[in-house]
């Protein structure tokens, strides 16, 4: 993955697009947003090196990095960017030669060729096809991982996750705002369970639930025959949470669907000394540290970001684990990639690199790779004092130690422009506001829809949002003018938003931001 693989080509790909995109009615709108992150072909996951795919949608804009290998072994990668029509996008790979090697000097790499045409089609957020040049077009899947840490937590008494979940119908009309909660009960008698609740606790709802065997995945039934919640099917794919919600509502039974993202986690009945943990995907589960997980997808070294070819990054952070890909270049100028895995922890991850062979080419037969060569350790951290610019920043900024290399910063890579404007706050929104004195409490989906300067109005003028500090671009701010009152939402709007008072339901072409239809079973 190159990372700042061509910042000024790149924006001038999405600039023309997204001026044809106003004009092109036949250009439908998406009903899931593909999960950032690693991807893999469903048939070569066997256990084994091989080849695979960084993929990171944000809006339209569409790029993907392909770990693989060329017909005499070596391991090479491409890119493809471009803006996708609906589900699907058809666009060159690029194949590039000449960047930075490992402990190299500054080095612009140039463009070299390109082996044909990768068509990618999407059938919701974790799952699709692909089919590369010279071959058929094949099964890919979001890949997944979870670390022995992790599963361990969930099986405490007393520990919780919470998520933000908003709730449509099969013509996306939106039925409800809520949080809920799942964990292990400390109630005698009881196992899991999961609540429901408003912002004000009305309509609060506990159904009792059972965890699907070797998923992370749960059936949850009411406890309550008054309550309208009825049955909740409920599924966690790293920081997205998918699946169905049975509502009673006037004598008739509504199946909805679910979007929903995780934002926080619970600790404390069996940690001793231990308070809410803000994120439980990556808190320190021994010293009760607060820490962030990153966001997922393309990163690159802040640096190197100069408008021209280069090296950068693949991070996946999930469920106490982190992947990482390496897309850089050897010595002599040849492209490569290196890959490592380990445990995500508070203190700074360290795990292995290592570069690989004589996996599988395009068009090529079946083939393993192995491993070539380690040429060192990988440090990476998202939670030290010189990173973090208020608290959820760690998620967008980090420092990446390379081999032969001293301490970088990196930071996320927002590949649509006006990310940090007025116009990347447009779309439909769940916002969680209260008056000054915290004694009003209401959720309302909002749409916004007009950019006035650097302000953006709701459709019907009522709500009013901005960024208030121009040092923290992502911190937004709305006013809402209801009942006399002025109410106030805030949140923190970046890729892969993860807000606590905000859930995202529509970007601004009016994709959906949920991981869609995604079979339960």
């Amino acid at each position: 993955m190159p990372s700042n693989f061509s910042i000024h080509a790149l924006r001038s790909i999405i600039f023309a697009s997204a001026v044809a995109f106003t004009g092109t009615a036949s250009w439908a709108a998406r009903d899931f947003t593909p999960q950032a992150g690693t991807w893999v072909i469903s048939d070569e996951l066997d256990g084994k090196p091989g080849r695979g795919l960084a993929i990171d949608v944000q809006g339209n804009t569409f790029f993907m990095q392909v770990f693989g290998y060329e017909k005499n072994g070596d391991a090479t990668f491409y890119t493809a960017t471009g803006q996708m029509k609906g589900n699907n996008i058809t666009v060159p790979l690029k194949r590039y030669q000449g960047g930075r090697s490992f402990g190299g000097g500054a080095q612009d790499a140039v463009e070299d060729g390109s082996p044909g045409s990768v068509t990618v089609s999407f059938d919701n957020g974790l799952q699709g096809t692909v089919q590369f040049p010279g071959e058929a077009k094949v099964a890919i899947e979001r890949f997944q991982m979870k670390s022995a840490e992790f599963e361990m937590r969930y099986t405490e008494k007393g520990m919780w996750r919470v998520f933000l979940i908003g709730t449509f119908d099969t013509e996306t009309q939106h039925h409800f705002f809520s949080e809920l909660s799942i964990g292990n009960s400390d109630v005698a008698g009881e196992d899991i369970v999961m609540s429901l609740h408003t912002e004000a606790n009305a309509n609060r709802q506990r159904l009792s639930c059972e965890k699907l065997t070797g998923r992370d995945a749960y059936s949850c039934k009411s406890n309550e025959s008054t309550g309208e919640v009825r049955e909740v099917q409920l599924n966690v794919a790293n920081t997205d949470v998918y699946g169905t919600v049975d509502l009673l509502k006037d004598g008739v039974l509504h199946r909805l669907s679910m979007h929903g993202i995780a934002v926080s986690g619970g600790g404390g009945l069996t940690i001793t000394g231990c308070g809410l943990e803000r994120d439980v995907y990556v808190a320190d589960i021994n010293n009760c540290v607060q820490v962030s997980t990153p966001s997922s997808g393309t990163w690159v070294i802040e640096d190197e970001l100069l408008g021209k070819p280069g090296r950068g990054f693949a991070i996946d952070v999930q469920n106490g684990m982190v992947l990482a890909q390496v897309f850089n270049y050897l010595p002599g100028g040849e492209p490569t990639f290196h890959m490592g895995s380990g445990t995500y922890q508070y203190i700074e991850p360290s795990f292995q690199l290592h570069r690989y062979a004589g996996g599988r080419w395009f068009g090529g037969p079946p083939a393993s790779a192995h491993m070539l060569e380690f040429p060192g350790d990988f440090h990476i951290r998202f939670s030290e004092n010189e990173v973090r610019k208020g608290f959820d920043a760690a998620r967008l900024v980090g420092i990446a130690h390379i081999p032969g290399e001293g301490p970088k910063r990196m930071v996320r890579m927002a590949l649509e422009s006006g990310a940090v404007s007025a116009q990347g706050l447009l779309g439909q929104w769940w916002l969680r506001f209260q008056s000054s004195t915290g004694t009003q409490r209401e959720a309302r989906l909002v749409k916004l829809t007009t950019v006035d300067g650097d302000k953006v109005l709701s459709d019907d003028g009522t709500v009013v949002c901005v960024r208030p500090n121009v040092s923290k671009p992502q911190r937004v701010q709305c006013t809402w003018q209801h009942d006399g009152m002025d109410m106030q939402a805030y949140f923190h709007q970046e890729t892969n938003n993860r807000s606590y008072n905000a859930l995202q339901m529509r970007d601004r072409h009016g994709n959906l931001m949920g991981l869609g239809s995604v079979p339960l079973n």
